[in-house]
């Protein structure tokens, strides 16, 4: 009795234990072939039942633009997961992507017919559920159809169900394209909500997100999708547009890959992996920074020798880049900066971390 007690108690935590996961990962020249760059995390490794969420990450390890749409596909060769750009165009070096892995939250997929603009989600947890909140990556192995359209969700108030649906409604969703889905808001220890983009919280391309799961939280790594709404919601608003994220050094933001204005009133789904549990890195690179704020100089400390270091405003522009001295221990001066906040990303060994720099 005492022995089945024990495996039953080991069961009972594994199973509460389950919970979605997110890390960062960036393409470089040892892992990208052509248009695709290989993904090497032990949750995914031989795992080719796996489902995963994408949204590229502009300045993880430096800014790197990548408007190019993204789909996913296991490497049963190598028993790894692809990232892959959909034109086959090839992969930025240096682009870097937040990938979401639902671990017990609520999967699904869906098919496309490719004889509408839509393809159906037809499952009971979201059935009638105009509130849901639920995200979409592009899957290729199903059917190995490519895919290069923005796409994005709404409900459907006639018929009760959800759609993912093409941004250009003109164009049909091709024939066998299959889509991975992220539907169970709270299954999976995540935090799930709307974000709304206003006059007062866009600028130029992007919207900052005011939400407690990601406020001052640059490891945080959210992944969205673009959501129309409902019929009749200020939120219909066809955003054909390639859309990421990016830190500012306080809060999180969305924006437009293509640098194109963020519309008012457009709506997006959020998705933020709890920690401690939930979010990983490939390589965790241990920074420490002092002092932090500084009117001059502050040094940089690292387990690992540091290489670079990089110097961005709130705005994702370069202002200063340092190569490293060899040593764990690198100092620098940044009495030449306009007082206020940056983003410090410090390479050191093979990893990148980023540090808010406070300059007074």
């Amino acid at each position: 009795m005492k022995t089945i007690f024990t495996i039953l108690s080991v069961l009972l935590f594994t199973v509460a234990m389950a919970q979605d996961k997110v890390f960062v990962h960036t393409a470089t020249t040892g892992n990208i072939t052509s248009d695709a760059t290989e993904l090497d995390h032990p949750d995914l490794n031989g795992n080719p039942s796996a489902m995963i969420m994408v949204t590229h990450n502009l300045n993880y390890g430096g800014v790197q633009y990548n408007n190019h749409v993204t789909g996913t596909y296991y490497n049963t060769g190598t028993s790894k997961w692809m990232l892959y750009n959909e034109n086959s165009n090839p992969m930025a070096e240096g682009s870097s992507y937040n990938i979401y892995i639902i671990d017990g939250g609520e999967g699904d997929g869906v098919v496309a017919s490719g004889t509408e603009y839509r393809v159906r989600v037809n499952n009971p947890s979201i059935n009638g559920n105009p509130d849901a909140i639920i995200l979409y990556a592009n899957y290729y192995n199903t059917f190995q159809v490519r895919n290069d359209n923005n796409y994005g969700v709404y409900y459907d108030n006639g018929d009760d169900y959800w759609y993912v649906y093409n941004e250009s409604t003109d164009d049909n969703i091709p024939a066998q394209a299959a889509f991975d889905l992220l539907i169970g808001e709270g299954t999976g220890g995540a935090t799930a909500f709307k974000h709304t983009a206003t006059t007062g919280n866009i600028t130029a391309n992007y919207t900052v997100i005011d939400h407690p799961s990601l406020n001052g939280k640059p490891e945080a790594y959210p992944v969205i999708t673009h959501n129309w709404g409902s019929s009749g919601d200020l939120s219909n608003i066809l955003l054909d547009r390639t859309l990421g994220v990016w830190y500012n050094g306080n809060q999180w933001t969305i924006y437009t890959e293509d640098s194109s204005t963020m519309p008012e009133n457009a709506l997006f789904n959020v998705y933020v992996a709890d920690e401690p549990l939930g979010v990983e890195n490939e390589i965790v690179a241990e920074i420490t920074s002092y002092p932090n704020p500084t009117a001059g100089e502050v040094t940089f400390g690292s387990k690992e020798v540091i290489s670079n270091i990089s110097i961005y405003n709130l705005l994702g522009q370069e202002v200063k880049q340092i190569t490293g001295n060899n040593s764990n221990n690198f100092t620098i001066d940044i009495s030449g900066l306009s007082a206020g906040n940056y983003i410090a990303k410090v390479q050191a060994g093979k990893a990148v971390e980023s540090i808010k720099l406070i300059k007074q």
